[in-house]
């Protein structure tokens, strides 16, 4: 490919002569992402296909721009165009970037963005490279595998880089999407209306906007079905398509709830080897994240069933044809996501009776949560039996109910808090 050829392609894709549209600001991980503009490690971005990257990316190429950085020193390669032809050697990269500096001689700070640099051979080494030699040059990469900086990459960079998860919209970001000033919310049926819509079709940036419930559902499908053939089956050449679809069709009907490799192995005759290698492959695309049982023994963590999430209730809905009656099992997914969103490590407890969610404090148990959707008679006795069992298991634990609807009580270890509190509180 010649150099010509090289520079007409990213014309497209950059702000060299044109204004590009970059759609809703988000606001919280924009303001992050510029602190770190200041400092020399490499930034990377990871998250499920769709859930934003590149458009934040763009967002930071357009306030660098309004900032007064020539359009010339930005540099976004998109590793998707189809003109590129895929299957990128070593080679090409500084291809593309030689190619950039012959045409158009950059002075000053250059800011590079790789976006699904998964794609690109040996990309780790070209980015080492820049960032070793000191070139006054600042490096943004994007990718859809959680393993995305690991193994060899992770020796490479280690040291070099900045990650950071991207998630699809927050509850709190849906409603600033639509305009809906969060400030002035008071619980009104028109915000549980929002949430009912955030459960059900989930928080994609585009599904967001989109306004026509049957596009809604036909996005959603694409997305789950690119996930599902690039992130998992192409990617790992997976020779058992059929085991794969069957999987997540089960995994998809639990969400929230636990799976095992030994039963699934029972149900559909699939090796349990084979089922722990296919549930790492969902973690890997972001598709599913898994959370362990909490013990002090590891021992007791690897043998007893994980919890699953979905990345995005919208999928679950999308893929089973239907939106689920089980709202409590989506919303428990709902604030699943919400808390790998504030970083927390997640785990659940049994013994007898069930706690949601452990958030650890150091080593220790520092939170237990439980979701209930409707705070009833039968409901309370038994999230506040479980949580109380929980309390004394590990006594110096918090714990809190989150509930939707209903009256709580007055407990003198138990916390209560409404759904929309807990996903509109402020963070810092």
């Amino acid at each position: 490919m010649d150099k010509q050829e090289i520079i007409s392609i990213l014309d497209k894709w950059n702000f060299w002569n044109q204004k590009i549209s970059t759609g809703f600001q988000r606001s919280g991980y924009l303001a992050k992402l510029e602190r770190y503009l200041k400092m020399p490690e490499i930034i990377a971005l990871t998250g499920v296909r769709r859930s934003g990257k590149s458009t934040i990316i763009l967002q930071i190429i357009e306030r660098l721009i309004q900032g007064g950085v020539n359009p010339t020193n930005t540099l976004y390669i998109n590793f998707e165009e189809p003109k590129f032809g895929g299957g990128f050697d070593g080679a090409l990269l500084p291809e593309i970037f030689d190619a950039y500096l012959e045409f158009f001689d950059p002075k000053g700070k250059i800011y590079l963005f790789l976006d699904e640099v998964q794609l690109v051979e040996k990309w780790e080494r070209f980015a080492v490279s820049l960032h070793d030699r000191r070139e006054n040059i600042k490096i943004f990469v994007t990718g859809s595998s959680s393993k995305l900086l690991m193994g060899e990459i992770s020796t490479l960079l280690s040291g070099r880089y900045i990650s950071e998860t991207i998630y699809p919209l927050s509850f709190k970001e849906f409603l600033e999407a639509e305009n809906i000033k969060i400030p002035l919310l008071i619980k009104v049926p028109r915000i549980y209306k929002k949430l009912r819509e955030y459960v059900e079709f989930g928080g994609f940036p585009r599904v967001a906007l989109e306004k026509d419930t049957f596009n809604k559902k036909i996005i959603l499908t694409e997305y789950f079905n690119s996930i599902l053939e690039r992130d998992i089956i192409l990617k790992h050449a997976v020779k058992n398509v059929k085991d794969v679809k069957e999987l997540i069709n089960f995994v998809l009907s639990n969400v929230s709830g636990e799976v095992s490799s030994y039963n699934i192995e029972k149900l559909f005759g699939i090796s349990s080897q084979n089922v722990r290698r296919y549930f790492e492959y969902l973690n890997e695309a972001f598709l599913f994240q898994f959370s362990p049982f909490f013990s002090f023994s590891v021992k007791k963590q690897i043998y007893n069933p994980q919890k699953v999430f979905a990345i995005d209730t919208g999928l679950v809905n999308a893929a089973s044809f239907k939106f689920s009656d089980d709202i409590g099992k989506l919303l428990e997914n709902v604030v699943a996501v919400e808390l790998l969103r504030r970083n927390q490590k997640l785990f659940y407890w049994k013994n007898g009776t069930e706690v949601d969610f452990v958030l650890r404090k150091g080593r220790q148990a520092g939170e237990l949560i439980n979701i209930c959707y409707s705070l009833n008679e039968k409901t309370l006795e038994r999230e506040i039996k479980s949580l109380e069992c929980g309390l004394s298991e590990f006594k110096d634990a918090k714990s809190k109910l989150i509930y939707w609807e209903g009256k709580p009580i007055k407990h003198g270890k138990i916390a209560f808090q409404n759904i929309l509190d807990f996903l509109l509180e402020p963070q810092a």
